[in-house]
């Protein structure tokens, strides 16, 4: 038991930046992650085996919701399971960085499994809703809508991050610490907060609205981080040797 909690305390003070992150990931997913980490590391288990963990736990998931009728206790394992997935997300990362394993091939991984998680869970609710919904066929528009929301909004935050790293940019130094307010403002982006929200999948109406209110509000944040990433990137100094 010593070992589990030595692990805890290495992890928690080895934390990502909180700047940019919502509250649910803040509070609630990375100290799970922690404690799932610490589990691993006691189980002798390494960061892509985690990962792999992670991709079973969200398609068995979405499996479910594919191939199962709707009703109040699917929509309470679907959320757990999604949940325990992205939990488990977080710990692959946590579980590399307290063991030192930390690899090109994990990270490659963890991004691949990111985007496919993305693409395919709004491709699920769109079959599922398609099989099981009497719904007007326009409705199914908005699992198309949501997960290009959700693709563009991963691939541009991996982009802004990895275009300055690779030609040896200079940008400004972020100051100050996380804020609360862009911490509330981004749970409607959180992946948490959408894998909870499939607790209401056996109330067809009360999901769908819920659903559709959160690809709205993904949507605005999209455009708002749009605007943001490129005055970040029209800040950035460029060395006279990588320019074009």
């Amino acid at each position: 038991m010593s070992e589990f909690r030595n692990a805890i305390h290495k992890l928690a003070t080895a934390q990502k930046s909180s700047r940019g992150v919502s509250l649910y990931s803040r509070w609630i997913n990375r100290p799970f992650g922690r404690v799932l980490a610490a589990a691993a590391h006691r189980a002798g288990l390494t960061p892509n085996v985690v990962t792999a963990a992670s991709a079973a736990c969200t398609g068995s998931a979405l499996l479910l919701l594919i191939l199962v009728p709707p009703a109040w206790w699917l929509g309470v394992v679907v959320g757990v399971l999604l949940v325990v997935g992205f939990a488990l997300d977080s710990a692959d990362g946590q579980l590399a960085r307290l063991t030192g394993r930390s690899s090109l091939v994990g990270e490659w991984l963890d991004h691949v499994v990111d985007a496919a998680k993305l693409v395919c869970l709004h491709g699920a609710v769109l079959v599922a809703g398609h099989r099981f919904w009497a719904v007007a066929e326009p409705w199914l528009l908005v699992p198309l809508a949501f997960q290009v929301v959700a693709v563009v909004t991963f691939s541009a935050l991996v982009l802004v991050e990895l275009i300055p790293k690779a030609r040896g940019s200079v940008g400004e130094a972020r100051r100050g610490g996380p804020s609360m307010v862009r911490a509330v403002l981004l749970l409607p982006a959180d992946y948490g907060i959408l894998a909870v929200s499939f607790v209401l999948w056996g109330l067809p109406t009360v999901f769908l609205g819920w659903y559709a209110l959160l690809a709205l509000a993904n949507l605005l944040i999209l455009l708002a981080l749009l605007v943001r990433w490129y005055r970040q990137l029209s800040r950035t100094a460029v060395p006279a040797a990588a320019g074009t």
